[in-house]
C-alpha cells in the first residue's frame, strides 16, 4: 500500500465525526425537543449552540467544495473571501438566548415588585425619585428594611433627598402613603383584602403579556437574520433545523415566564 493510500485513510479518518458527534446531529439540533443523551443535554447551552453550528459549517463546506468542482468555485466578496455559508452567518443563538434571558429577568422583578399584604423591600424598587437636574432609582439614594410585618423603613443617604424620596414613592402609583418620621421615611403596607388579591390578580395578566411580546419580538428578530443568510448559503433543511432551534429557545423561555406567573399567583392567593 502506497504512502499516499494511506494518508488518504488517515485523513478520512481525522474527519469523521466521533460518536457522540453524531448523536448530537441526530438529536434535532441543540434544542431539540428529543432526549439528548445525558453528558449532552447536561452540556451548557453555548456549548450545544457551537456543536449545532459546527455541525452544520461542517456539512455545508462539503457542499460547497462539491460545487465548486462544477462551477467553478465559490462566490468571494470584495476582499477575496468566500461569502456565505453557516460558519459566516450573522444569526448568534447566544445572543437571542441572552437577550429573551433579560426579558424574563426583568419580568421577575416587576412581578417581586407586587405587593401581597407583607412589607417587602423589593416593591420599591422600581421607585425613581425626580431630583434637580434629573432623577435616580431609590434604591440608589437610600437603604429600605423591613420595619414590621406591615412597614417599610426607608434611610436617605442624604437629608437632601428625603422629601423627594416621600414624594416620588406617594405618586408612583403603588398606593401606597408614606411619612416622614425623623430621618427616615416609613411606609406602611397595607394588609391584604379580597378586593385587592383580585386587582393584583388582574394586573399580572397586562405583565405577562409584556413579557411575552419581548420575548416574541427577540424571536422574530432572530427569524429575520435567519432568513436573510439562508438565501445563498443555506439549504431548506437547514434552514428548517434553525427554525427549530429558534422556536426550541423561545418555548423555553416563554415556560418560565408562565412558572413565574403560577407562582406569584399561588403567592398572592395565600394572602
Amino acid at each position: 500500500m502506497s504512502s499516499r493510500t494511506l494518508f488518504a485513510i488517515a485523513a478520512r479518518q481525522l474527519y469523521r465525526p466521533s460518536s457522540s458527534f453524531r448523536i448530537a446531529a441526530t438529536a434535532a439540533g441543540p434544542w431539540g425537543a428529543r432526549q439528548l443523551p445525558q453528558q449532552i443535554s447536561a452540556a451548557p447551552i453555548g456549548l450545544l449552540i457551537q456543536q449545532q453550528q459546527q455541525r452544520r459549517a461542517y456539512g455545508s463546506s462539503k457542499k460547497g467544495a462539491k460545487k465548486s468542482k462544477g462551477k467553478g468555485g465559490s462566490k468571494k466578496d470584495k476582499d477575496g473571501d468566500e461569502s456565505g455559508g453557516p460558519a459566516e452567518m450573522t444569526l448568534d443563538m447566544d445572543k437571542m438566548a441572552e437577550q429573551m434571558e433579560h426579558s424574563v429577568g426583568r419580568f421577575a422583578e416587576e412581578l417581586q415588585a407586587v405587593r401581597a399584604g407583607r412589607a417587602n423591600p423589593t416593591i420599591l424598587n422600581g421607585v425613581r425619585v425626580a431630583l434637580k437636574g434629573g432623577s435616580a432609582l431609590l434604591p440608589d439614594l437610600a437603604m429600605v428594611a423591613v420595619k414590621d410585618a406591615q412597614h417599610l423603613i426607608v434611610i436617605p443617604n442624604s437629608p437632601d433627598t428625603q422629601r423627594p424620596i416621600e414624594a416620588s414613592i406617594r405618586s408612583a402609583g403603588l398606593g401606597l402613603n408614606p411619612r416622614i418620621e425623623k430621618d427616615a421615611v416609613i411606609v406602611p403596607v397595607p394588609k391584604s383584602t379580597k378586593e385587592s388579591r383580585e386587582k393584583l390578580l388582574k394586573s399580572l395578566g397586562a405583565m405577562t403579556e409584556n413579557a411575552r411580546v419581548h420575548v416574541r419580538k427577540h424571536r422574530q428578530d432572530a427569524m429575520k437574520r435567519l432568513k436573510a443568510d439562508a438565501k445563498d448559503s443555506m439549504t431548506p433543511d437547514e434552514v428548517k433545523a434553525w427554525e427549530k432551534d429558534i422556536q426550541a429557545v423561545t418555548d423555553k423561555h416563554t415556560g418560565r415566564i408562565e412558572e413565574l406567573l403560577k407562582a406569584k399567583q399561588r403567592e398572592i392567593e395565600r394572602t
